[in-house]
């Protein structure tokens, strides 16, 4: 088994030899979970690599894109949104 990477999409760990997909961007091959992931990435790659730091396929992530995305921003409990 290979060193498990991230999917830049879904923030999933998985291993590269069996991966669903992969794709080149910039010269750096990243994997993916599952074919959408994929075509997510394909798609718009800058949304999931952020501002050119180091690449998602190999850094340690923080936090995965969905949390990333919404860090400091006001959040509502789940009785709040029936009231909106």
């Amino acid at each position: 088994m290979a060193e498990l990477v991230k999917d830049p999409v879904c923030g999933m760990e998985i291993d590269p030899e069996t991966a669903a997909g992969k794709s080149e961007h910039q010269g750096v091959t990243y994997h993916f979970c599952a074919e959408g992931c994929k075509q997510n990435f394909d798609a718009n790659p800058q949304q999931y690599l952020g501002s050119g730091e180091a690449p998602a396929a190999t850094a340690p992530a923080e936090a995965a894109p969905a949390e990333a995305a919404t860090a400091g921003a006001p959040t509502k409990r789940w009785w709040e949104f029936w009231k909106s």
